[in-house]
């Protein structure tokens, strides 16, 4: 008997089997080609055959026939990924086996037993997630084991390709062992190598999967892209040299280009690009990375910022530079909801998830730390594409404090084992070297220089607090104050009530008045942006009121920015904002001030940051915007952090995301001494699932603002319900009109009627009332016509 993997019904209503021994070998292919290049071509080949040897059983050829008969089945109730688990066990683990044997045995085991979810090493209850797959009775093992050797591998073929593969995981955790200073960051960074090897298995075994099922070929980028980086770099310099070199920081700014360049000189590691707010920064770090990506044939080039409002603007000016929008793949919002763990057949869902397979991907933070660590499928996919590839993290200060070890970790993981160059691009660098656990080997692409950083002092920091507290009415007429002394005026607050209510004080003030915050989509806030900037050429009075979305990377000059009070960093990065190109011939004022009264028990990152700020300065007497001072502000402020506080803290575990990926204490303990794991200790799909950049979960809503309104129409359409490549074309079309809701926002507007799904049920939507033209998502109840459709 011949064993379906996975059946397609025709067009005819005929059934076309794509058996188990079909579908394992060419995963096999796939993930063998994914891993080669970290020299795990084996580790790939092998867990590739295994991954789906539990579906050579009968129970699971009736499952699967009866589903595509249409009929009633359980999705998950036959159980197929516990056989790859039991057969590594059971074949290479003998009771004299080394602790490096069990250790690679049980590596392997995780990646060919996880690739339909994560499962725990060890569990918060103390249970043994390998002791429970190996020793389960009633899935049809022996059937399964007996059936795969025949048809798909013999035990020949397999002993061979796990003896190379135990000398390829030999030799890679070889090349862990220098970034380590503890064993729990030993566990840690094998437990990112596991990670890896799943990603690459994930995206082989889907990859095969979607093709038999729509019957296509993925198309995919070329193995040597060499050539394209050498030739979008030869492009971008000639287009350099015929910039203007006018004024001094045009000089300035270029000097920096070059030293950037030099990146094609040295060797694949972690770099920091630290310039003054305005020193070319975006352009000078696409140079560097084609330059490295040219010399040490990288493949990829992945751009990281930190907020939609700045990859929208740096998407702009890579698409500019790099001249062929075929190379990039823009990647941020999610509005599809996350399918099912357990989930046995394609889903037509995963056409609309997008990954990482471009030359260039822009991105965002949050995505780019789900992809490291987010337990669900579609982000363990994308974890290979980071290997040997050139990384670009803009705005690196924008990385959350609590996770300071796991990103630094992480990016010497992936700079030291991975192959792959980071580029930590800021105005106001973080020193992560300082961190509990630090960044190691990290250079500087271009040396504080006091000279050439002269023509970027365009502004003063100016303390304005005042004893209290502004009220919010004293705050705002400081704020008409300076806007009748300066022209125009940035006020940028710590939260979003704190910028509307400031907003509805001041909207009728004799100028051009602005919101931002990101209760607006996309869409709305680039118009708004468009605007302001429009309005800032014709030398108008602006104000605009903004959140601190706009602090860092935004591209536009105001005469003036307040900044209530947070941290240093934030204060130079809103200085950024003012007199951008020194274009106003003087220095600016940039006020910080207090808001009286400021609750921040649900923010204490900038709790936090303040107390370093205070610190900072009752101490330092120099130029707050040096060099010297950011550093000095970071030191402060990471040594006041409690124990364990950059280590991600789960008070629902009471332990941390580091600690459940490396040593799980607690979880290790409580599991009885013959169930333990040897190597392996790691609570992954616990860590996974717990796993959140910011403090709520929240989700993306498609809003009727600009294109919205009729992508939402689209996908409540009869065509929508059955046809997803007519969904995802929508999607990408309304990416930009999407709103993150945190889960109480989302559950406010779903009580009063405000949202509602559309494209099956996977994409939720926002009623036209629910959405204002200047301020975005109204979650104001006092409107009595608020919810009317």
């Amino acid at each position: 008997m011949l064993y379906p993997a996975h059946i397609r019904i025709e067009e005819d209503s005929a059934q076309t089997v794509q058996t188990v021994a079909e579908h394992c070998e060419n995963v096999a292919v796939l993930c063998e080609r994914i891993l080669l290049r970290q020299g795990l071509g084996a580790v790939g080949k092998l867990t590739g055959l295994l991954h789906d040897m539990g579906k050579d059983t009968g129970v699971f050829a009736d499952y699967i026939t009866r589903a595509a008969r249409g009929e009633s089945v359980r999705v998950g109730s036959v159980n197929h990924t516990f056989a790859a688990v039991q057969f590594l066990f059971e074949r290479y683990v003998s009771p004299d086996a080394s602790p490096m044997r069990r250790m690679i045995c049980e590596i392997l085991a995780f990646a060919a037993g996880a690739h339909h979810g994560q499962f725990d090493c060890v569990d918060p209850d103390g249970r043994s997630g390998f002791f429970h797959r190996i020793y389960t009775q009633d899935n049809h093992y022996t059937e399964a084991k007996a059936a795969f050797l025949t048809q798909c591998a013999d035990l020949d073929t397999l002993d061979a390709l796990f003896a190379q593969a135990e000398r390829e995981l030999t030799a890679k955790i070889e090349t862990i062992r220098p970034l380590t200073q503890s064993a729990d960051e030993m566990l840690f960074y094998c437990a990112m190598l596991c990670r890896m090897l799943l990603s690459a298995l994930i995206d082989a075994d889907r990859q095969d999967t979607a093709e038999f099922m729509q019957n296509m070929q993925t198309p995919t980028i070329p193995a040597d892209l060499c050539p394209i980086w050498a030739e979008r770099l030869c492009a971008m310099e000639n287009r350099l040299d015929r910039l203007p070199r006018e004024r001094p920081v045009d000089v300035v700014r270029r000097q920096i280009s070059d030293q950037c360049r030099a990146l094609g000189e040295k060797p694949r590691g972690i770099y920091r690009l630290s310039v003054p707010t305005g020193g070319g920064k975006t352009l000078a770090s696409l140079r560097a990375a084609l330059a490295h990506a040219a010399k040490h044939g990288a493949s990829r080039i992945i751009f990281v910022t930190p907020l939609l409002s700045v990859l929208e603007q740096n998407a702009a000016v890579l698409r500019s530079w790099i001249e062929d929008e075929t190379l990039i793949l823009e990647h941020h919002s999610n509005v599809v909801a996350p399918q099912s763990e357990q989930t046995d057949e394609w889903d037509s869902r995963e056409l609309l998830m997008e990954n990482w397979d471009a030359p260039v991907v822009i991105t965002t933070l949050v995505q780019f730390l789900n992809t490291l660590f987010d337990g669900r499928t579609p982000c363990i996919r994308r974890m290979h594409a980071l290997c040997d590839s050139v990384v670009v993290l803009d705005e690196v200060q924008s990385v959350p404090k609590t996770m300071l070890t796991l990103f630094n970790l992480a990016v010497n993981f992936l700079s030291g084992v991975c192959g792959a160059s980071v580029i930590l691009c800021s105005a106001t660098q973080p020193s992560l070297d300082a961190a509990v656990h630090p960044l190691r080997g990290a250079q500087d692409l271009v040396p504080y220089d006091p000279a050439l950083w002269a023509p970027f002092k365009r502004t003063e920091l100016l303390d304005r607090r005042v004893p209290g507290g502004y009220t919010e009415e004293e705050l705002a007429a400081f704020t008409l104050e300076q806007l009748h002394q300066n022209g125009s005026v940035l006020l940028i607050c710590n939260k979003k009530a704190q910028a509307l209510d400031l907003y509805r004080l001041l909207q009728s003030a004799d100028a051009q008045v602005f919101h931002l915050s990101t209760s607006m989509c996309m869409a709305h806030r680039i118009d708004t942006l468009q605007k302001i900037l429009a309005c800032l050429d014709a030398g108008q009075p602006v104000l605009c009121i903004s959140t601190q979305l706009v602090e860092a990377g935004v591209d536009f000059s105001f005469d003036c920015v307040i900044r209530v009070f947070a941290g240093m960093d934030n204060a130079i990065q809103s200085a950024g904002r003012c007199n951008r190109s020194g274009e106003k011939g003087h220095i600016c004022p940039v006020y910080l001030v207090n808001l009286k009264g400021e609750s921040l028990s649900h923010l204490p990152d900038i709790r936090q940051a303040q107390d370093a700020s205070e610190r900072l300065l009752a101490t330092f007497h120099g130029d707050l915007q040096s060099d010297d001072a950011v550093s000095r502000y970071y030191r402060l402020l990471y040594t006041a952090m409690p124990r364990g506080a950059q280590d991600f803290y789960l008070a629902k575990y009471t332990s941390s995301m580091f600690d459940l990926l490396s040593q799980n204490l607690q979880s290790y303990t409580r599991c009885p001494k013959a169930e333990r794991p040897v190597g392996l200790l790691q609570a992954f799909k616990t860590a996974g699932d717990a796993f959140c950049v910011f403090d709520d979960n929240s989700t993306d809503v498609l809003v009727p603002y600009g294109e919205g309104g009729a992508v939402i129409d689209a996908l409540g359409s009869e065509q929508a319900k059955y046809d997803p490549a007519f969904c995802k074309q929508q999607l990408l079309r309304g990416k930009r009109c999407t709103v993150s809701l945190f889960d109480y926002q989302l559950r406010s507007l779903q009580q009063k009627g405000a949202i509602y799904p559309v494209c099956n049920g996977i994409v939720l939507a926002l009623l036209p009332s629910a959405y204002d033209e200047n301020t975005g998502v109204r979650f104001d109840e006092t409107q009595n016509d608020f919810w009317e459709i």
